[in-house]
């Protein structure tokens, strides 16, 4: 089963929580993401470095919008009250390979510096798994991080995900190789 995004609207992926609104990314967020993706802690495990511009955060955002027109990734902008505090996305997005349907995404996530230990992750986590059941036809949702962000793997665990599986040397990054612990959740 595939999905037709262009059947949903943007405002369908608008989601909400008593605390968190969860949009899709525009360019006039880039002033709200360069404050975060330039603090290097925030990018330590992620796949890219910190922002030096605030060119390459809307380098990012125009990134982000192409790849769910196109089925690749989806991806929300985390806002308590007006201060954007994060980004959830859904990336890797395998629906078919050859006569298999797949119909799975991972689930990527991080908040700043400043908004993390008090549940946002999981909160805006829980709004986006349901949205992609419901919505985007999902069948898996799987979760991958670094034994070295142990917070990470909390969030996994309180979102009811299971480990299905460690991988070792699953990424180089700063001059090392880095593991990872796999975790899968089924619709």
């Amino acid at each position: 089963m595939s999905v037709d995004i262009h059947l949903l609207n943007q405002d369908s992926f608008t989601l909400r929580s008593d605390r968190l609104l969860l949009r899709p990314p525009t360019l006039d967020d880039a002033d709200g993401l360069f404050k975060h993706t330039s603090d290097a802690r925030i990018t330590t495990y992620l796949a890219w470095e910190p922002h030096s511009t605030l060119e390459m955060a809307k380098g990012l955002i125009g990134a982000l919008i192409e790849g769910q027109k196109n089925d690749k990734g989806y991806h929300w902008m985390v806002f308590k009250g007006t201060t954007l505090i994060g980004l959830i996305s859904l990336i890797d997005v395998r629906r078919k390979h050859r006569t298999w349907t797949i119909n799975r995404a991972e689930l990527s996530y991080w908040v700043g510096i400043d908004f993390q230990g008090m549940g946002f992750a999981t909160e805006a986590s829980k709004l986006v798994l349901d949205f992609a059941f419901k919505h985007l036809s999902f069948h898996k949702i799987v979760l991958g991080h670094v034994p070295d962000n142990p917070a990470s793997g909390i969030v996994a665990q309180r979102l009811g995900f299971q480990m299905y599986g460690n991988e070792k040397d699953a990424f180089y990054k700063n001059q090392r190789w880095y593991n990872m612990c796999w975790y899968e959740y089924f619709n």
